[in-house]
């Protein structure tokens, strides 16, 4: 008995370090010096040369490139001036496969999907309906964290709380999602996700575990919370910390020093002083539309291009000076007019060209 639960277990363990071990090398055309040019072109936020030649690329049969700009057209949170004046057959003609004597065009990742490849089965099952926890799992064994974050979204809403502990044991405490999931799964306690994700921030500052983390009652914190959970998203009339309240400090600490909010830091890093950072990191998270909101700014495909490169890069820092430049309430109503901006946060404004 004993070594038929090992040779399960050795099975197991081979089919995930087998897909785990798919690097860049792996996927056809990703060493090719046009694919690695567009990719550094991207990068540098320049959609006019890079979508096109990524375009010309997957007609050519480029699978890496056909991959990746599937992911683009899918991921990107705040299109540059040149996608956002496509019209939609100029969208379609540049993102997706086109189809003699037919208005269809499907996504190069359904293209690869059809044609057997296991890879773009996974990318697909990403984007499709439903609680689907095998295909977390075999997107986390691809290597594509960042790519199974609707699937685990979906779970952490509508998922039993059989799957939501099944979700949760397979991530681990540490993982970016858990504190959305847990937000939901201890619902019944009068948990929410605004208060996981402060917990988080302030565990990472002070090096503790969030739940560790005890947060008061007091009207300051449950401001806090709002803010940190969805910003502006829903007007300042609903949340509008600053530099009063109890948990300024932290909060800005934690934007300056995450990975994950790297693109901010270094956005008002470029006209900030120093005595300006803290006002202008928290006022671009509000507008960003708080902790969640952040975390989805991902690269598009993460065995092509790893998070930690894309969000070092100029085009993560693009994508986030968009989006707030754009920031509007869930009324569709400007969250601030330029002149607000400035009054708040003068180098921001300066930042995203006000």
């Amino acid at each position: 008995m004993r070594s038929r639960i090992l040779y399960l277990l050795l099975c197991i363990g081979l089919w995930v370090g087998s897909a785990a071990s798919i690097a860049v090398t792996d996927i056809a055309g990703a060493g090719d010096d046009e694919f690695l040019r567009a990719v550094e072109i991207w990068l540098g936020d320049d959609d006019v040369r890079s979508l096109p030649m990524l375009a010309s690329l997957s007609r050519k049969g480029n699978r890496a490139a056909r991959l990746l700009l599937a992911r683009i057209e899918i991921t990107d949170r705040a299109p540059s001036v040149f996608v956002f004046g496509l019209d939609r057959i100029e969208r379609n003609e540049l993102y997706r496969d086109r189809r003699e004597s037919s208005q269809f065009y499907p996504s190069w990742i359904w293209v690869e999907a059809e044609d057997g490849d296991q890879y773009a089965v996974a990318l697909r099952r990403a984007g499709e309906l439903g609680i689907d926890f095998e295909a977390v799992r075999q997107l986390y064994a691809l290597g594509e964290k960042e790519a199974a974050e609707h699937k685990i979204r979906k779970i952490a809403v509508d998922g039993s709380q059989r799957e939501r502990a099944q979700l949760a044991k397979f991530l681990g405490p540490d993982d970016e999602h858990a504190p959305y999931l847990h937000g939901f799964r201890y619902a019944q306690r009068g948990m929410t996700t605004g208060q996981t994700a402060l917990q988080t921030m302030i565990g990472q500052v002070k090096g503790v575990q969030p739940f560790d983390v005890e947060l008061g009652v007091d009207a300051d914190t449950k401001l806090a919370i709002v803010f940190v959970d969805i910003g502006y998203q829903a007007g300042r009339q609903v949340a509008d910390y600053d530099l009063d309240g109890r948990h300024f400090d932290t909060i800005t600490q934690w934007l300056l020093e995450a990975s994950s909010a790297s693109p901010i830091a270094r956005l008002c890093r470029r006209t900030c002083s120093e005595a300006e950072l803290p006002m202008c990191v928290l006022t671009a998270f509000g507008l960003i539309g708080g902790y969640y909101e952040l975390l989805r700014f991902d690269s598009p495909l993460e065995t092509l291009i790893s998070q930690l490169r894309f969000l070092s890069s100029d085009r993560a820092e693009g994508m986030v000076s968009r989006k707030i430049a754009s920031a509007r309430s869930e009324a569709s109503v400007p969250v601030f007019e330029l002149g607000e901006l400035r009054n708040r946060s003068a180098c921001l404004a300066t930042s995203v060209g006000g």
